[in-house]
């Protein structure tokens, strides 16, 4: 039997929440979070999550699932969207994705072979090196061992290269062997899947850089400060701190980061994630892709969703 799912799916600050909200209000659908940071309590205010009562109203399933120091891998993401879904399915609703984590999209329609965990021996292996050698001869050694992932992995990305490197070390096989994405396709699924596209970059990036300050006005960094305090071990090794705007942040409080930069420095990180956001759609098909700033989206969107449910 084939069951049906929706992607909502989209750059950072295009209003993918708000058209959930839509949504989930006109159609029997339940909203399955796709994002690798509201994944983590207490990660509020810098990814953007919804407030308490919000979540009430219009409640999101993998949020506020992992402790900050919990590492979450996309094999644990597509495990449990299938538990959610297969809940969601009984109550005769449809579940809707929605969120800006690729990599996690990718997972739902092809399934990844079975990455090894992350382990502390790993990561700190690949830290002495990176220590001791520097992270040029570490994307050298990358280079050699997995030829197809370092065309995707630029020489600066330390996390990506020293993550490819922890796979091998665990595992003795490179990054790539765990992406054969194409091999099987999901066929157990029909899939809508809408995506938000900006035909105008301007101003998107006004609606991030006016993002970004709200959150700063709002305890972004007091937020950040209060993990700290709550999880002593909390540090850029862990995932969760890594997310764009908390590293910024963390590194503002650890001195690396002037008061007076930091807006400057979360906005183009932001901007920078949008623009492999917006990369990785482009690589995708079978999309239905929109303006989120076009003034009749909402009436368009609500029309291919009851289309869709209707087949």
């Amino acid at each position: 039997m084939i069951s049906k799912k929706i992607f909502l799916m989209g750059p950072t600050a295009t209003g993918k929440t708000e058209l959930a909200k839509i949504l989930f209000d006109n159609f029997p659908i339940e909203i399955i979070s796709v994002d690798s940071a509201q994944i983590y309590k207490g990660l509020n205010i810098g990814s953007a999550k919804l407030k308490t009562n919000e979540l009430a109203k219009y409640p999101h399933h993998l949020v506020d699932c992992k402790n900050p120091c919990d590492r979450y891998s996309v094999n644990e993401f597509k495990l449990d969207v299938d538990k959610v879904s297969a809940q969601i399915y009984k109550e005769n609703k449809i579940p809707i994705l929605v969120g800006g984590t690729m990599m996690y999209f990718n997972s739902l329609e092809n399934p990844l072979n079975e990455m090894p965990e992350s382990t502390s021996e790993a990561r700190q292996s690949v830290k002495k090196d990176l220590d001791r050698y520097g992270l040029e001869k570490l994307y050298k050694k990358l280079a050699d061992i997995d030829p197809v992932s370092i065309k995707k992995i630029k020489s600066k990305d330390t996390q990506r290269i020293m993550r490819a490197l922890e796979v091998y070390y665990i595992s003795g096989k490179p990054l790539s062997f765990y992406h054969k994405a194409n091999i099987k396709r999901e066929t157990n699924y029909k899939f809508h899947k809408i995506a938000l596209m900006p035909l105008d970059r301007v101003l998107l990036n006004s609606r991030i850089e006016i993002r970004v300050k709200d959150m700063l006005k709002n305890g972004f960094i007091e937020e950040v400060e209060s993990l700290l305090e709550n999880n002593p071990s909390l540090d850029l090794t862990y995932p969760a701190l890594r997310s764009v705007g908390y590293k910024q942040v963390y590194e503002h409080i650890m001195g690396l980061i002037p008061l007076n930069d930091l807006t400057e420095r979360i906005v183009i990180a932001t901007r920078q994630l949008a623009k492999r956001q917006m990369t990785w759609i482009r690589g995708m098909d079978d999309l239905l892709m929109v303006d989120p700033f076009d003034k009749s989206l909402d009436i368009n969107i609500i029309k291919s969703v009851k289309n869709f449910i209707e087949q």
